[in-house]
C-alpha cells in the first residue's frame, strides 16, 4: 500500500511540480492553505506532511504548533519546504520539532532521498514504541501481580483480613473518581492503597489475630508497621507515593494519629483518602476482637469522626457515596448478624456443634453473589416468576494459574466477574464454583432474547480480553435451561444448564447451547477417526507438562496409569473407544442421549476388570483401557458390554459401537 503524503503549500506551481514528482511512488493530497490542512487532517491520517514555512493567513510555524500539540497528529513527521535559505529559519524549522528541511526550489533528487529517509525513520520510531509498549504492558503485568501477591499476603496474615487490601483499593478508587481525580491519579492511588498494609508483614501473627486487649509493647508492634511499610516500599518508583500510603494512612485530622503526629492538611491527601476507608472497612468487617457495626452505627461513627480523626469533607462525600449505595456495587459486607463473638456458645455466627459457618453473602474474590446467597435468590424468585438460567464456565482457566499463577487467575476472574456485573445487571449473577458463574433472566423465556443476551456477554468478554493481556488465555462457554421448558425447581433447571454447558464444551467452537436441544451423537466414521486421534497423540508423546494435549481431563489419569502400567506388562494392551449413535440417523433430545450414556457407563463398568481403566471421553463416547489383554480376548469382554448396554438401556434408537486399537 502507497504511504500517503500530504503537501502544504500556497504555490500552486509547487504544489503541480511536487505532485508530478512523488505521485508514481506515494498517494499525494495536495492542499494550499492551512485551514485546508486542517480539514484534511480531521478525517485522515497521512504519513508525511511536506509544510511551506511562508503562508497567508496561517504560517507554517503556526501550523507546526497546532499539530505537535494534538495527540492525534503530534506524532506525523513534518518536512519544511521554503525559499528561506538563511541558518536562522532553518534552525527554527528543527526547534520546533520538524523532521528535515528541504529548500526550494527543491532538486527531485534530493526531496526523493529526503522523504523516503523520513518515513523509514518513522517507520522504525513506531515499530521501537510497538516493541517498548508491549514491554511496558509486561511489565506493567508483573508489577499487578507482585502487588496482588503482597497484598494477599499481608491479608492472610489475619484471618478476618482477607480481602482487605482490595476493598481498601476499591473504595479509594471510588472516592478519588468522585473527587475529580484524572485517570493517571485514579490508578495511582488503586495500588497505593493496595499496599497501604505492606508493614504488617512484620508483625506477628499472634498479634495481629489476638482476641483480647494488647499490650503496650504489642500494640508498639501494630503502630510500627507504618514506618516498616514505608520503609519496605520506599525505592519502589513505579507509582508515585506508594509509600505515603503505607506511612501515614493512621494520621488524625487533629494531630493525634501515628507515626509523626500530622494533622490537618498537612498529611497527604493520598494517605487522608486512604485512612478513611481504610476505617470505613475495619468498622463493616469482622474482626477478631468484635461483629461487624451496624450500617447505622457506621454512619454515626464516620459523622462523630469528621475533623478529629478524618478530614471533614472526604467523610461527607464518602458518606454520600454510601446513601447512593455506590460502594454495594464493587463489594456488600457481610451479613449483618447480631450475636457477639464469644458467649451464649456462638463463635461466628455457628452454633456450637453445628458445622455450618458464617457465610457472606457476596463472594469476596469477584464482588458478585456468593453460591449460597445467589443459589436461594434465584429458587425463591422462580416460586413466583418465569426465566431462564445461564451457567457460564471460563474454558481454560487451570492453564491461567499455571502460566501465571494463581494470584494472577484471581485476577481474571474478577475482570470476568466485571464482564458479567456489567452486561448482566438485569437479573442475578453470583458464582458458583471457582471458574464458574450462573446468571439467571428473571421473565425470559424466549430463546431468541436470550441468544441476544448470551451474544451481548461473549462480546463484551471478547472486548475485555483486548484490555486484560491474561484473558487471552480463556474463552466462555454456556449452558442454557428455562423454565417451564426444562423444569420448574432451581435445582432441576441448574443440573440441565450443566448438562448443555457439557455438551457445549465437547463441541469445538460452540459457545452455548440449550438443554432441550437435540443431542450431539458422533457418526461411525467420527468415532473411528476420534480414537485415530488419540493414537496418533500417543506415538507422537505430544504431551504438555506430561499429559496428553487431548480436550478432556480425565485422560491425564489414563496415561498415568497406561505407562506405568505397560512398563511392567509384557502383554498386550488395547485402548477401545464406545460411541453411541442414532439407529435411524435421526436427532436424538438430550435428555434421551444422556440415559443412554448412563447405561452404557453402567454396562462397561459391570463387565471390566479391577485392573481396566475407562473415563468419558465426549458426551456419547467412553474410552476404556484393557491391560494386559490380547485381541482374540478382546471380542469377549465387547460383546458383554453391547449385551449388558441393551438389557439396562431397552430401547432401539440409540445403539452402540465400539473401535479398537493397540497400544504400543
Amino acid at each position: 500500500m502507497k504511504k500517503i503524503i500530504l503537501i502544504v503549500d500556497d504555490d500552486r506551481l509547487t504544489l503541480a511540480t511536487a505532485q508530478k514528482l512523488l505521485e508514481g511512488k506515494y498517494r499525494v493530497v495536495a492542499v494550499n492553505s492551512g485551514k485546508q490542512a486542517y480539514k484534511y487532517l480531521e478525517r485522515h491520517t497521512p504519513d508525511l506532511i511536506l509544510l511551506d514555512i511562508n503562508m497567508p493567513e496561517i504560517g507554517g510555524f503556526e501550523v507546526m504548533e497546532t499539530l505537535r500539540q494534538d495527540k492525534r497528529w503530534s506524532k506525523i513527521p513534518v518536512i519544511f519546504l521554503t525559499a528561506d535559505r538563511s541558518a536562522e529559519t532553518e534552525t527554527e524549522c528543527f526547534r520546533v520539532g520538524a523532521n528535515d528541511y528541504i529548500a526550494k526550489p527543491f532538486e527531485p533528487n534530493v526531496i526523493l532521498g529526503r522523504i523516503r529517509s523520513t518515513i523509514e525513520l518513522d517507520g522504525y520510531r513506531r515499530d521501537l514504541q510497538r516493541r517498548l509498549d508491549e514491554k511496558t504492558k509486561e511489565m506493567e503485568r508483573v508489577t499487578i501481580q507482585a502487588i496482588m501477591t503482597v497484598a494477599n499476603t499481608v491479608d492472610a496474615k489475619d484471618d478476618y483480613t482477607k480481602g482487605h487490601s482490595m476493598r481498601v483499593a476499591a473504595y479509594s478508587e471510588l472516592l478519588a473518581q468522585r473527587l475529580g481525580w484524572s485517570e493517571e491519579e485514579i490508578q495511582n492511588i488503586y495500588f497505593v492503597a493496595m499496599l497501604h498494609d505492606v508493614g504488617k508483614i512484620g508483625v506477628p501473627d499472634a498479634v495481629l489475630n489476638k482476641p483480647f486487649m494488647l499490650t503496650d509493647l504489642e500494640f508498639r508492634l501494630i503502630k510500627g508497621h507504618t514506618l516498616m511499610g514505608a520503609e519496605i516500599l520506599n525505592d519502589f518508583k513505579m507509582f508515585p507515593n506508594i509509600s505515603v500510603g503505607a506511612k501515614y494512612h493512621h494520621e488524625r485530622y487533629d494531630g493525634t494519629g501515628y507515626p509523626e503526629g500530622l494533622k490537618g492538611e498537612s498529611i497527604p491527601l493520598v494517605a487522608r483518602v486512604i485512612g478513611l476507608v481504610d476505617s470505613y472497612d475495619a468498622m463493616t468487617s469482622n474482626r477478631v476482637y468484635r461483629r461487624r457495626l451496624h450500617d447505622d452505627a457506621v454512619l454515626e461513627e464516620l459523622q462523630k469522626g469528621k475533623g478529629s480523626q478524618w478530614d471533614p469533607d472526604l467523610v461527607d462525600i464518602f458518606v454520600k457515596l454510601i446513601e447512593e449505595g455506590a460502594l454495594e456495587k464493587l463489594w456488600m459486607p457481610e451479613e449483618d448478624l447480631a450475636a457477639p463473638i464469644f458467649g451464649s456458645g456462638k463463635i461466628l455466627g455457628a452454633t456450637m456443634g453445628n458445622e455450618d459457618v458464617l457465610e457472606s453473602p457476596v463472594d469476596y474474590l469477584t464482588g458478585l453473589l456468593s453460591k449460597r446467597k445467589g443459589e436461594k435468590d434465584i429458587s425463591d424468585k422462580l416460586r413466583t416468576e418465569v426465566g431462564s438460567l445461564i451457567l457460564i464456565d471460563m474454558d481454560h482457566f487451570g492453564q491461567i494459574n499455571d502460566a501465571y499463577g494463581h494470584l494472577m487467575g484471581d485476577y481474571a476472574l474478577k475482570m470476568a466477574a466485571d464482564v458479567l456485573r456489567e452486561t448482566c445487571s438485569n437479573g442475578l449473577v453470583c458464582r458458583v464454583g471457582g471458574d464458574e458463574f450462573l446468571y439467571y433472566m428473571p421473565g425470559v423465556t424466549d430463546e431468541d432474547t436470550i441468544t441476544k443476551k448470551a451474544e451481548e456477554i461473549l462480546s463484551a468478554f471478547k472486548k475485555k480480553q483486548e484490555e486484560v493481556e491474561v484473558l487471552k488465555e480463556s474463552e466462555l462457554s454456556m449452558g442454557i435451561s428455562i423454565s417451564g421448558a426444562d423444569g420448574r425447581e432451581f435445582e432441576e433447571l441448574y443440573r440441565r444448564a450443566d448438562k448443555a454447558l457439557y455438551l457445549v464444551k465437547q463441541r469445538s467452537g460452540m459457545r452455548y447451547g440449550f438443554y432441550q436441544r437435540a443431542g450431539m451423537l458422533r457418526t461411525l466414521e467420527q468415532s473411528k477417526g476420534d480414537l485415530d486421534k488419540i493414537m496418533n497423540a500417543i506415538r507422537k508423546h505430544d504431551t504438555y507438562q506430561g499429559v496428553f494435549q487431548v480436550d478432556y481431563t480425565e485422560f491425564t489419569h489414563i496415561y498415568d496409569f497406561v505407562t506405568h502400567m505397560s512398563e511392567r506388562n509384557k502383554k498386550e494392551t488395547q485402548l477401545l473407544l464406545f460411541t453411541l449413535f442414532s439407529a435411524n440417523g435421526s436427532e436424538v433430545k438430550l435428555e434421551r442421549m444422556e440415559t443412554a450414556m448412563q447405561c452404557m457407563e453402567q454396562a462397561i463398568c459391570k463387565s471390566l476388570r479391577g485392573v481396566d481403566v475407562g473415563a468419558r471421553y465426549s458426551s456419547s463416547q467412553f474410552l476404556v483401557v484393557l491391560l494386559g489383554t490380547e485381541r482374540d480376548n478382546v471380542r469377549i469382554v465387547t460383546d458383554r458390554i453391547v449385551q449388558n448396554y441393551f438389557k439396562l438401556y431397552g430401547e432401539k434408537d440409540i445403539t452402540l459401537t465400539y473401535d479398537i486399537a493397540k497400544f504400543d
